[in-house]
């Protein structure tokens, strides 16, 4: 059993020394401080583990010497070796912290100013000088989405037309470097022309109100960008109307379709009224509402606080959820007892008599991790067998229990199962173990399918891409393991409490938050990871350390004909880094999803069955 040194080898030689080790730590921890996406509370929650839980603030901020014996520990598990490490990171995990802090209270001013924006009747954008979008509230985007006379073209505001966009463009510019001084009597107004004859658009231009030029010489002018389009209808909460004038709800309905632009026969019909029924009511509004023309109470509406857009309703799932609970099939549930007593969980779908395909869950899955549509399974003539990895859901753990000891558990569970040869797939993590069984028994498979596979560590070279939140609990697992180990439990407990929270927090790109957009696969998700690691976190712990070290075998001896499956823009495991182990494989080929994220099994399902 050899390492492939060209694909695994433990550590690059330039990194070995003790103090380039700690630097890198150090420069992880501060990245992490400014990192919107860290798990929730970990970074306050590590600090805490290396500290006195019971000493006050005064005790709590002082900087630890450098006698490893002075840090005051939650646990005596810690080794000399890391209790050392941990002196000279500590400090920097305070500053860190308090960093982080100071962060996230100003990102939550900063999304709460967003938040109010968003309620706001007229768009508002704010471009830097070349029109680059750097932020914009939803009236905005929803104006320019219905409009045929301006565009967002690689995040870039543009007219539609030539001679228009370069007048945008010239008074974005001089609107994002006027000076300071004179920023507040500098206004330039324009009306943009639809293409298709439709309604204008109307801009209001004017200098950044709040120039970042003013804090960080280097920061990039701008400019507000406010607009407005004809053919947009107010929304008008009738809450609002109702409880500002007194209205019944039927009037407050009617009043809101006559200020969105309606007439009185359109708003009758839409609120499912006859004509003399809707005259009723208006006569009732108008003498509520001190008016007596319909001018002057649309007027009246449009200056009240009604126009502001009422918060988004939750849009209501529990069809679609039905319907996916509905597809969802379990065949049967059972275990076994191990040769060495352990019990192994797992859970079958799709087609009983169909081809045996063996499904290797990833970190936050269990033996219910796979497109929930059982019928579409059935029909590609799949027999599905997912086991709980050991340490998850019903599987129990052992200590020290590899990729290369799980290889043996599955030849039990498929001997069980009286089949001679099957297929694997595995996700994430699940992949390497998928690859350690064709390592161990080649005979014993037809091919496998590894997604979004996670490549072995080698240094911190193989961290370039990585959100600084992974990088940390890598890091922490190769050089600091038992505090590592703690960590990692943390973080595992609070995503099982919140997993709402812990999904809405992981570094994903834009092809993850479609598939967590999907509010039914979403839940899916969310109950695969209480189910898998709510009252087990040892699998959890032991698959985040394991990521940190080189596969116990040489992907070169792998013989079977694997499938990788993985995308460009998967943030948890990126491509780059795979790629090494990919071209080592002789019997390999490469489904490289463009735009593809880490999560990309969910979208691609029927395609990687297909292949088997």
């Amino acid at each position: 059993m050899g390492t492939d040194d060209k694909i695994q080898p433990g550590i690059d030689n330039k990194e070995t020394d003790v103090q380039s080790i700690d630097t890198e730590l150090i420069g992880i921890v501060y990245e992490v401080a400014f990192d919107p996406n860290f798990w929730p509370d970990l970074m306050e929650s590590i600090t805490c583990l290396f500290d006195n839980r019971h000493a006050g603030d005064q005790q709590r901020s002082k900087t630890p010497g450098h006698d490893s014996e002075q840090i005051q520990l939650l646990t005596h598990q810690i080794e000399k070796g890391e209790a050392q490490r941990l002196a000279t990171l500590l400090p920097h995990l305070y500053r860190a912290l308090k960093l982080k802090r100071v962060y996230n209270k100003a990102d939550q001013t900063r999304g709460q100013a967003q938040a109010i924006l968003d309620h706001f009747p007229i768009g508002v954008l704010l471009v830097n000088g070349s029109g680059n979008l750097v932020t914009a509230n939803q009236h905005a985007v929803d104006t320019i989405v219905g409009s045929n006379a301006l565009t967002l073209m690689n995040g870039v505001l543009c007219a539609t037309t030539v001679q228009q966009d370069q007048q945008l463009k010239d008074l974005i510019y001089q609107a994002a470097n006027t000076p300071t001084n004179s920023a507040g009597a500098q206004i330039w107004t324009l009306k943009i022309e639809s293409l298709d004859n439709g309604a204008p658009v109307s801009l209001l231009i004017s200098p950044d109100p709040y120039p970042n030029t003013h804090y960080d010489s280097k920061a990039e002018d701008c400019a507000a960008v406010f607009i407005a389009a004809a053919s947009n209808q107010y929304k008008i909460a009738e809450s609002a109307l109702q409880t500002l004038f007194n209205l019944t709800p039927a009037e407050a309905r009617l009043a809101a379709l006559l200020a969105s632009g309606e007439s009185l026969i359109q708003a009758a019909k839409h609120s499912y009224i006859s004509k003399n029924t809707a005259k009723v009511q208006l006569k009732s509004i108008f003498a509520k509402m001190g008016v007596s023309r319909q001018a002057e109470l649309i007027k009246r509406i449009l200056t009240s606080p009604a126009v502001f857009k009422p918060s988004h309703t939750k849009p209501d799932d529990s069809r679609s959820k039905a319907e996916v609970m509905s597809r969802s099939h379990i065949n049967r549930e059972a275990r076994i007892v191990l040769r060495d007593g352990r019990r192994l969980q797992f859970a079958e779908y799709g087609d009983p008599e169909g081809k045996p395909v063996i499904h290797l869950h990833g970190i936050l899955g269990c033996r219910y991790e796979r497109w929930p549509d059982d019928n579409l399974t059935k029909r590609l003539g799949v027999r599905l067998i997912i086991p709980d990895r050991p340490g998850y859901g019903r599987s129990e753990h052992i200590v020290d229990h590899g990729y290369l000891d799980f290889a043996d558990d599955l030849v039990e569970l498929v001997d069980h199962l009286n089949i001679q040869r099957c297929s694997i797939m595995g996700l994430s993590i699940g992949a390497i173990y998928g690859c350690a069984f064709a390592y161990k028994f080649p005979d014993r498979l037809d091919n496998i399918a590894m997604i979004s596979s996670s490549p072995p560590f080698r240094s911190f070279a193989d961290f370039s891409g990585m959100p600084p939140s992974l990088r940390l609990l890598i890091a922490f697992s190769k050089y600091l393991p038992t505090a590592a180990r703690m960590t990692t439990e943390i973080a595992i407990k609070n995503a099982c409490k919140n997993p709402q929270k812990f999904l809405a927090n992981i570094p994903v790109g834009s092809s993850d938050r479609a598939v967590f957009s999907n509010i039914s696969l979403k839940t899916h998700i969310e109950n695969c990871i209480i189910a898998g690691n709510k009252h087990r976190h040892t699998g959890f712990v032991q698959d985040i350390l394991m990521a940190a070290e080189p596969w116990p075998f040489s992907v070169a001896d792998v013989t079977t004909k694997i499938d990788f499956w993985h995308g460009t823009d998967d943030l948890h495991c990126p491509i780059n880094r795979i790629m090494p182990v990919i071209e080592a494989m002789p019997n390999r080929r490469l489904y490289q999803i463009e735009g593809g994220g880490h999560f990309l099994i969910y979208k691609h399902w029927q395609e990687i069955l297909g292949t088997f």
